[in-house]
This record gives C-alpha cells, sequence and structure tokens, in this order.
C-alpha cells in the first residue's frame, strides 16, 4: 500500500469514525475541516520529501500558504499534520533547529524509512521508463503547475534507481516519437491552480477575474467549479455561473468553460454549493469540441465524398458517429444527438466534400452561408470585370 493511499485511507477512517460519535449538525463541518487536513498532509509530505534540511513550523507554514493550501494556520494545527503523518507510518523526525535570533525550535524531516521507501521500486522496465517519459510530454498544456511538477519529480525519482544503459536506450527511443506543439514557457500559476483545485475538491464558490475576448477589463464572475478541462492544449474550469444579487441569472443556466489564460484571479469562497448529478465528461460526450447549448441535440445524416471519408473515419467527426459505406467510395455518418450551432462551422470547413441529409432545416442554413460567402467573392469579380472593361 502506498504512503499517500494511507493517508487518504486514514483520513476516511477517521471520518467515519467522527461521523458516528458526533451529531448530524457536525457532519458538514467536519466534511470541510477533514478536506482541507487532507489537502495540507497531501502538500506536507510533498514538502518535506523536496526538502534539503529539517523544516521549521515557520517554514512550513510560509511554504503552505506560497501554495495557496493556507492563508492563516495555528502553529498547534500544523504539529498536528505532522503527528499525523508518523502515526501513518511516515519516519518523520523531529530535531532541534537555531532561529535568527539565536533561540532553538522544533524542525521536521523524513527520514529514509517505510513512508520513504514504498516510493521506490526494486526495478523499472524500458517500457515503464518511456512511457513516463512521454506521459511528461502530454502534459505540456499543464506546465508550470504542481501536476507537471509532480511528474517531473516522479520521473527524477524512477531515473534515480534506473541503470546508466536503461536511461541512455530510453533517451535514444525518445529521439523517435515527437509530441507536437513542443511546450512553451509555464502558462500557469501553482497558486491559482491549488485555489481553483481546492474549490472543486471542496465545493466551494469560486470567485474570479475574467478577460474576455470582448471585454475591455477584467469583469468579476463567481463560478460554482466541477471540473479542470484540458482540450486543444489550454486548460478550462468547468462550471456554472452564479447570478448576481442584483441581476438575473446570465444565460440559460448551463454549464461554462473559462479558459484558465483569461482567468487574471481566482479566490475560493466560504460558500459551499451542492453538485450536480451529471459529471462533466458525460456533458461532453455529445460534443466535438468544449460547447453546449440550451437548446437539445438533434440527429444528423450526413453524405461524405471518397475525397473526405478516410479524414472523417480516422479524426472521427464526431465521437458518437455511426459510419457505413455509400457504395461509391465515400461513407454515410449518422450521429443521433448533436447541436446545430456547434456543427455548422465543422460542415462549412468540409464544403463541397459534405452533403446534409437530415435534419432538413440545416440544409437551408448552410445554402444560406454560402449565398453569402459567394456573394463576397462574387462582388470582388464583378468589380475586377468593371475595372477591366473601363480600362478597355
Amino acid at each position: 500500500m502506498s504512503s499517500l493511499l494511507m493517508v487518504r485511507q486514514g483520513m476516511l477512517s477517521g471520518r467515519r469514525l467522527v461521523s458516528a460519535a458526533r451529531p448530524r449538525g457536525h457532519l458538514r463541518m467536519d466534511s470541510i475541516s477533514r478536506h482541507e487536513q487532507l489537502l495540507r498532509v497531501f502538500h506536507l509530505v510533498d514538502l518535506l520529501f523536496g526538502a534539503r534540511r529539517p523544516l521549521t513550523i515557520e517554514e512550513i507554514k510560509r511554504a503552505l500558504c506560497d501554495r495557496g493550501v493556507i492563508d492563516e494556520m495555528s502553529d498547534k494545527n500544523i504539529r498536528r499534520d505532522v503527528d499525523f503523518l508518523a502515526k501513518f507510518g511516515y519516519a518523520v523526525k523531529r530535531s532541534k533547529q537555531r532561529t535568527p535570533r539565536g533561540t532553538t525550535c522544533q524542525a521536521w524531516s523524513i527520514e529514509p524509512g517505510r513512508g520513504k521507501g514504498e516510493l521506490s521500486s526494486p526495478a523499472v522496465s524500458l517500457p515503464e521508463l518511456l512511457s513516463l517519459v512521454v506521459a511528461r510530454e502530454f502534459l505540456a498544456p499543464l506546465a508550470g503547475t504542481f501536476y507537471w511538477r509532480g511528474i517531473g519529480q516522479l520521473l527524477a525519482k524512477v531515473e534515480a534507481i534506473a541503470t546508466p544503459q536503461l536511461l541512455d536506450y530510453v533517451d535514444k527511443h525518445r529521439q523517435g516519437l515527437v509530441v507536437h506543439p513542443q511546450r512553451g514557457a509555464a502558462k500557469y500559476g501553482s497558486r491559482m491552480l491549488t485555489a481553483i483545485n481546492r474549490a472543486i475538491l471542496g465545493s466551494l464558490e469560486l470567485a474570479i477575474r475574467y478577460q474576455g475576448l470582448a471585454d475591455d477589463a477584467p469583469k468579476r464572475i463567481v463560478v460554482e467549479p466541477e471540473a479542470l478541462v484540458v482540450y486543444d492544449g489550454s486548460v478550462y474550469v468547468a462550471g456554472y455561473r452564479v447570478p448576481g444579487r442584483r441581476a438575473s441569472a446570465a444565460g440559460d443556466g448551463g454549464i461554462r468553460f473559462f479558459k484558465l489564460d483569461r482567468i487574471v484571479d481566482a479566490k475560493p469562497s466560504a460558500r459551499r454549493f451542492t453538485r450536480r448529478g451529471v459529471p462533466v465528461d458525460a456533458l461532453l460526450a455529445d460534443s466535438i469540441t468544449l460547447f453546449r447549448s440550451a437548446d437539445p441535440p438533434r440527429r444528423y445524416r450526413l453524405r461524405i465524398d471518397a475525397a473526405r471519408a478516410r479524414w472523417a473515419r480516422e479524426k472521427p467527426f464526431h465521437p458518437r458517429q455511426q459510419v457505413a459505406d455509400a457504395g461509391d467510395g465515400g461513407i454515410i455518418v449518422e450521429i443521433e444527438r448533436a447541436w446545430d450551432d456547434e456543427m455548422l462551422p465543422q460542415l462549412l470547413a468540409l464544403g463541397e466534400h459534405v452533403e446534409v441529409l437530415e435534419p432538413e432545416d440545416m440544409r437551408d442554413r448552410l445554402l444560406e452561408s454560402a449565398r453569402r460567402i459567394a456573394a463576397k467573392y462574387m462582388c470582388h469579380h464583378l468589380r475586377s470585370f468593371e475595372e477591366s472593361y473601363v480600362e478597355q
């Protein structure tokens, strides 16, 4: 059993004991406090494992504050968290450390023992190490976050126990696999990601300042965050917008996706919300992109010619499409649930290579769009013809 799993199971066991001993009025507060302690403990494990020397209470508090895990906390609670690690198998060592004022104070570190030993593996195979290296490249959209640092730290630990020959072999294999585009500089701050994750895991309303593409300045929006979504190289906060006190509900009350690049600031509140019954991945099951509409999705039947048939099979055109051969090299694509406003740009991108068989009114929308597009080019050609006629 891994050490982090021991921490989690210990927290869950403690929650069951407390729930049985206290009246129902305490259950919500217990849930909040247990979640916050679990979050602190995970970060505390990371801090003590990564420290080169024992850490004092003040250093631990400062590091947790910098990560956005806490705003303020008593020394007593920090000591309880350290005792919690020792109780569940971590070899926590207490020592004395001299302060700048010349006094002494307690400091903690994790010595090699059961807790630290379990994070090592006696052997690593080539496929395992190579897969881990490649997985890190696929996490490039999360560069700068604790997800990125976490897999980097894990990779460093695995490389520490791998043989030099194995590492050389992996390096040669890496040249045969290119992940494009390559990651750039870190896009997201760890403090902001920690705050957002805290709100998601604790079901807390999240106040964000969001710079929309059409906005001159960031706007304050309160969101009930459900999950982080990684899509097309960017990270989004999926959640439901909370209407302001003076305004009616914005939009249709459906789920929204807030691009992390446009979030200037994020701060969890103390106000809790009740999660919806449908998870985010289920809501996206009928989407080609990150799209939801208040209108119900509809059934589509498309004929795609031979020039784009293979592309439509490989992409695929829609995650739930059903494909049948049309007999002339083309295919018939059937989609049970799709939204018109999401399908329209996808169909226009295929141009003359696609024909909408159902629904009938979408054929009319495409025809109208094609007329407007043709008018732009037709006017251009008419002007060119008139100019050449005048010159003659």
